[in-house]
């Protein structure tokens, strides 16, 4: 117990060293998170299409190099413009939401996301496959894991909670349906997102660092 507070307290005087009441340095973080989010999506949409980069590319009149880079977490020259020309080629549409923006509600909400599509992964299932083993449209599993400021209804929680043994409470808590969040839960949770960065295949650490999650929220509940 004692050991944790000691972790718990040096990550909240980081925090409030380097973050904090420092909007630049929010921005730039969120800033960051959202070129990950849409990296993401441009990555996921091509291979549910079943198309290379090439194929891409020459779907919506440019080139390789530049799906490539759309596909870097650390590009930042994404632009609306594109990613419509992108969706519109895969037969897809763009929607905007004005998300929540509370710091801890975002990335909870990014845990959520990167758990559920990580699961996936570590199963060997694609959306449609999950889609069907959860008895959920594809669409649904695509908002759970690319829609930050989608809220999950406890019937989808319910059917998380039971296909892949996840406690019930602890999802709810990384979807932002609750605003009580234990610092070590978030720092626990940040994390974990943090460190997670597959566009494929699970590396072995990856898996590690997924299954120490899972094992930290069926802990944490009990």
């Amino acid at each position: 117990m004692k050991k944790n507070k000691k972790i718990t307290n040096a990550v909240e005087i980081l925090h409030r060293h380097f973050i904090k009441d420092q909007p630049d340095r929010e921005a730039s973080i969120q800033e960051e998170r959202v070129n990950a989010q849409v990296a993401q999506l441009i990555y996921d949409l091509r291979k549910e299409a079943d198309l290379s980069q090439k194929q891409l590319a020459e779907m919506i009149g440019t080139t390789q190099s530049v799906i490539s880079r759309l596909e870097d977490s650390d590009y930042d020259g994404h632009s609306l413009s594109m990613l419509e020309k992108i969706t519109k080629a895969l037969h897809r549409q763009i929607r905007i939401d004005a998300a929540d923006v509370n710091s801890k509600t975002v990335s909870m909400r990014h845990a959520f996301q990167t758990l559920i599509r990580l699961l996936r992964k570590n199963q060997g299932l694609n959306v449609e496959q999950l889609a069907k083993r959860l008895d959920v449209e594809p669409d649904l599993v695509i908002e759970l894991e690319q829609n930050s400021s989608h809220r999950p209804t406890p019937r989808t929680l319910y059917k998380l909670s039971t296909y892949f043994k996840i406690p019930q409470n602890m999802l709810k808590v990384l979807a932002g349906a609750t605003k009580e969040i234990p610092i070590n839960f978030q720092v626990q949770a940040s994390q974990f997102a943090a460190q997670s960065d597959s566009f494929d295949k699970l590396t072995e650490d990856e898996k590690k660092l997924l299954d120490n999650f899972v094992k930290f929220l069926r802990q944490e509940s009990g």
